[in-house]
């Protein structure tokens, strides 16, 4: 058996590394990923759902049923990042919870899930 020409392994050699220097750190795909979400979350969450999600804001006192809180052990487990997609996109009927899909983009809601999950929730993932 031969071996290939120098040129071949070259042009293969070449092509791995630029695939791997094209991959996004990881790392820093997250950091960015969740400041977009804090930012979309004080911009249109917060008012509802508190500074630290626990949904102790004014609007509490006036709807029924009240913001969700995500601190507590019952959102944790309940809220997977899913579903959570799914209420951000949707609404949530027969809440004041609105459909935020003509007004935020897929990524920016997976953005402001993970950002509640990590942040507020302090899930791992």
């Amino acid at each position: 058996m031969t071996s290939p020409p120098k040129n071949q392994k070259r042009t293969v050699l070449i092509f791995i590394v630029w695939t791997l220097c094209s991959l996004p750190c990881p790392s820093q795909s997250m950091a960015e990923e969740l400041e977009v979400g804090r930012d979309i979350f004080y911009k249109y969450c917060k008012a509802c759902h508190g500074d630290q999600g626990d949904g102790k804001t004014f609007a509490a006192n006036v709807l029924n049923p009240p913001p969700k809180n995500f601190t507590t052990e019952r959102s944790k487990k309940e809220l997977t990042e899913q579903r959570m997609i799914r209420s951000i996109t949707k609404g949530r009927k027969s809440t004041a919870m609105m459909p935020w899909q003509s007004r935020l983009t897929s990524e920016e809601i997976r953005a402001v899930a993970r950002y509640i999950r990590k942040k507020l929730m302090q899930t791992r993932n």
